[in-house]
């Protein structure tokens, strides 16, 4: 939700509350009724999307990074030490495909770097049985699976709230003509309240304030 949609919607806000606070005096008016009820609708119906503009993933991607370093490490630890069983049993292939380090890993980039660990992974698993010597148990594959989980869904949550807030901002503009469609209505049967209170709030609330708190104020063009 940009800056303009954020001030509409904080009018709209004011003009149902004013609708709200004078409801004796148009609640026997059956057309307006019927309008204010619309209006009401329209407002509510944007508030989940105004807060879904507003998802963050910053923390998420912190978080991920710091993750991503601690398994890249883990990764290449095991990885360096079975290419050594690798030339101890002639597995000379094996022994290529696990030289590797943390730097190599954070240079491929991360989807690269992801599926290298999952490699790593996959070619030590099988291996365990053999690799006391090496330093390399059950307890450390699972360590390093912990870390590529935790990695992938903080990968995925950023992924899926970006989308999130992505649908909330396209339903944006839908729901703010629906507004401004029952706004126009009720403009001018509001005219029927001329020289009340409530006809004078209602035009104050309608005015749109900057957010930024400029004292320049704009009536909506109608």
């Amino acid at each position: 939700m940009n800056t303009r949609d954020s001030n509409y919607q904080r009018m709209a806000r004011n003009v149902k509350a004013v609708l709200h606070q004078y409801e004796p005096v148009w609640k026997e008016k059956p057309r307006v009724a019927k309008e204010v009820n619309t209006f009401d609708s329209a407002v509510e119906k944007m508030e989940p999307h105004a807060i879904g503009s507003l998802i963050v993933t910053k923390g998420f991607t912190d978080n991920k990074d710091a993750v991503a370093l601690e398994m890249y490490t883990e990764a290449a630890a095991i990885a360096r030490r079975v290419s050594i069983y690798a030339l101890d049993t002639g597995d000379y292939g094996l022994h290529d495909q696990l030289r590797v380090s943390r730097g190599s890993l954070v240079n491929m980039g991360e989807e690269t770097a992801y599926h290298k660990v999952e490699d790593i992974y996959n070619r030590v698993l099988p291996l365990v049985p053999s690799l006391a010597d090496y330093d390399v148990d059950e307890t450390k594959m699972t360590g390093l699976k912990t870390l590529m989980d935790s990695y992938k869904a903080l990968t995925d949550k950023p992924r899926n709230l970006t989308l999130e807030r992505k649908r909330h901002n396209q339903t944006i503009p839908e729901v703010r003509k629906e507004q401004r469609q029952s706004l126009y209505k009720l403009d001018s049967l509001m005219t029927m309240f001329a020289g009340t209170d409530f006809y004078k709030d209602y035009k104050n609330a309608r005015i749109i304030i900057d957010r930024g708190g400029s004292p320049k104020k704009e009536e909506e063009k109608k």
